[in-house]
Order: C-alpha cells, then structure tokens, then sequence
C-alpha cells in the first residue's frame, strides 16, 4: 500500500537553482537548508524532478580543491594525519570492506581506491594479495600512506590523474561521490577505467537517514546528497549496470555496486521521479530535532561509541608506531581465519 506524501510546497522556498541537476538537468528546486552544521550560511537545495539534493550555489572549483587539499581533514579529524587509534579503527574497516566484497572479488585482482585516506584499505588489499593503489588528495594523509604503510598512493585529485582504459577490475569511493562537483561525469570517467564485467562500489551518506542531528545534516565538504535512488540514478547515467543496492545497518548509509556492461546500452532510463522527490522531501520533514533527541537509538549509539573509544584506546595504549598496530590487526585477523 502507498502511503501519501507531503506536497513539495510544504518547504517556504522555491526557486530555480544555479547548478543544473546532475541527474536529471532540473533546475526546479525546493530550498532545504539555509546554514550547515557549524551555522555558517549554505543553501541546500532539493531536486523536484527527481529527488537528489546539493549545495547551490556551489563554492568555486579553486575553493574546492584548496579545501580538500589542506583543510577537509584537519575539519573532520582535527589533525592533518591519522592517530594510532585512526590506524586501529581503519585497518578493522578494511579488513570488513574486504570480506564483504568476497562475492565479487578474486587476489590477484588490480584495485583502485579513490580517496584512500591514510592507505589503510589499500595496504589490506596488498596483505590480502590484490595489486591495489590509491588516490588521496590531502597531503598529510598522502604521504602518510607512502611513508607509514609505504602503499602506493597518489597525492592527486581525480581530475588530475590519467590511467589506461579498462586498468582496473575493482574501483571503489567510500565516502567520495558526495564531495565531487559532477558525480556523473566522474562515474563515467572511472567506468573507462574498468575492464568489462568490472565492479565499481560507491558508498556515501543517506540523505533520508535520521542517524544525525536535522541540525547537523549538511557540511560545506558534502556537495551533494543521495538516496538509494539516485545514487543508483547517477551510476546508470554513466553507463553502469545496477549490481546490487543496499543501506548498511547503523547509520544507514547508501551501499551500491555498479558493474560495467561489456557493451554499452544505447537507451538510458528516466531519471525523473517526482515521487522520489516527494519521499526526500517528506523524510526531511519528518526528521525533527525533537524527534531526533526524544529517540532512544541516539543514546545507544553514544554508548556503543564510548565502549568503541575504550577498546581502541586499550589496544593502543603506549603504542607509537602505527605499522605496529596495522600489522597487529592484520595478523590477528589472518589467525582467525577472517582475512
């Protein structure tokens, strides 16, 4: 049964936006916020076509790169290289990655990680016996890869760097589409990349989530916002075929793995849904502060984070070398048979 949603005029703003669509080249819009998380002014804006919302107007391409080249990790982590206790909860994520992409993976495999942090994921990727490299364009984390965990890194933007076609078996952006100022263009760009049947694994934020605070929704760094759709949207434009489309458990973020078709289709499907606008439109709505702070799961996740501070303060204690402690990690979870 379809439940009735909200009419789009429930927002006070409408307008035109000054950034077409990247999905479905509208320019109808409904104003969904006005200021970002830290209460600096930044317009939100939401598709009426289609549902996918972003940053309008957008801050320069110079701005842009200036702040993921310098600032964008000092802004999140509030040092311009990873802790041991990053290092720990890092290796943990990518051996998980790893094992979560056994389906579609195989060693030996040739793997690119775009936005790879401090190298973690890559370095994983090599232990597990992958020819894997990666892509980072803040300094500090950049060369914190090479000279740490000494993996291959490129301190670049995607924009700037240049590889064979069909280089590539697996290419992966956590948490990266939403920072890209044409994810469409970009997806296209790295579809080049892969070799037929390859797999490309996009993850990024849900914008229906209520994982955090309505206050807390929008960030100068997070140019766009998804859903399942039209992330799933975004990669078909670029040519790719829907493998497979979840949302994770916890935070709920959106999980999508396209797979390059070995020949291209020649007729692209309609991006347009109003309704899916409606149904953005409505969980935006629906997402009040109080109703964030009067729900209990908010609380559970500040005490699962507190005992998850604990165990990666224990497990770091005392320890400098951050090799160490990837390496520990790395061995423990060979031992037990899950790497």
């Amino acid at each position: 049964m379809i439940s009735a949603v909200p009419a789009l005029s429930a927002f006070p703003m409408s307008c035109r936006s000054t950034v077409p669509c990247n999905l479905c080249q509208g320019t109808e819009v409904d104003v969904v916020g006005t200021r970002d998380r830290d209460g600096r002014p930044l317009r939100t804006v939401l598709c009426r076509g289609c549902g996918l919302v972003w940053t309008d107007p957008r801050p320069s391409s110079d701005q842009t790169r200036e702040f993921y080249a310098h600032e964008y990790r000092v802004k999140y982590k509030s040092i311009d290289s990873p802790k041991p206790k990053h290092a720990y909860r890092e290796t943990l994520r990518a051996i998980t990655r790893i094992r979560e992409l056994s389906e579609i993976t195989r060693p030996g495999q040739k793997f690119l990680d775009i936005g790879a942090g401090g190298g973690f994921f890559v370095y994983a990727l090599q232990r597990a016996g992958f020819d894997a490299c990666g892509l980072e364009p803040n300094q500090g984390y950049a060369d914190y890869a090479r000279s740490v965990l000494q993996v291959p890194v490129q301190n670049a933007f995607l924009q700037d760097v240049e590889f064979e076609p069909r280089s590539f078996d697996v290419i992966t952006l956590i948490h990266v589409l939403e920072h890209l100022e044409d994810p469409a263009g970009a997806l296209q760009r790295l579809a080049g990349w892969l070799r037929p049947e390859g797999y490309l694994v996009v993850e990024v934020p849900n914008i229906e989530s209520r994982h955090h605070s309505p206050e807390r929704r929008y960030h100068i760094g997070h140019l766009y916002h998804f859903n399942l759709r039209t992330l799933a949207g975004i990669g078909q434009k670029a040519g790719l075929d829907l493998f497979e489309s979840r949302l994770l458990n916890g935070p709920r973020h959106c999980h999508v793995i396209f797979q390059k078709p070995e020949v291209p289709s020649r007729v692209l499907p309609d991006f347009k849904s109003v309704y899916n606008a409606r149904r953005v439109s409505r969980a935006l709505q629906q997402h009040t502060v109080l109703s964030h702070y009067l729900s209990p799961a908010i609380y559970l996740r500040v005490l699962k984070k507190n005992l998850r501070c604990m165990e990666e303060w224990q497990q770091t204690f005392g320890q400098r070398n951050a090799r160490l402690i990837v390496d520990n990690v790395v061995r423990k979870t060979a031992e037990n048979n899950l790497l």
